[in-house]
């Protein structure tokens, strides 16, 4: 197992940013060209607690990677924090919490913590999960301005 824990200061408030990661369509923004989990759609464009949802992920959005089942474990308001738990293809696990915590000046904190597991492919998929994390954070930025 291996834990990757990345992040960053957004120039929003962390109520406009919660609101936004409870949300497909803000998944489907910074992971844009990354990655493509064309299940990961809703009529109400929000995230429920419980919610699963299987499909494939394609990586560069068109490059069929794995079958990939995704479980929206918890939504705690009080705490602005989102739980996913995840797995599919070489993933046997892959715990991601999303957390936003308030900030000085209308900014907020926000982090990536995953927990992942892919067996002898571990270290692999961790160096993976930082490039990913990082660049979907540098994406979180520019969305967190476009959010005030």
């Amino acid at each position: 197992m291996a834990v990757v824990d990345i992040s960053t200061e957004l120039d929003a408030s962390p109520d406009a940013v919660w609101t936004a990661v409870k949300t497909p369509s803000a998944f489907r923004t910074v992971t844009r060209g990354l990655i493509a989990f064309p299940a990961a759609t809703n009529p109400a464009d929000r995230w429920s607690e419980g919610e699963t949802v299987t499909g494939w992920v394609l990586l560069f959005g068109f490059i069929p990677f794995s079958r990939h089942t995704l479980h929206i474990a918890r939504i705690d308001e009080t705490n602005m924090t989102l739980s996913s738990r995840e797995r599919g293809g070489i993933l046997r696990r892959w715990d991601h919490d999303i957390v936003v915590t308030g900030g000085d000046r209308g900014q907020c904190h926000y982090q990536d913590r995953i927990e992942l597991d892919a067996g002898a492919f571990t270290p692999v998929v961790a160096l993976y999960a930082r490039w990913f994390y990082r660049a979907r954070q540098r994406r979180w930025r520019a969305l967190a301005r476009m959010l005030q």
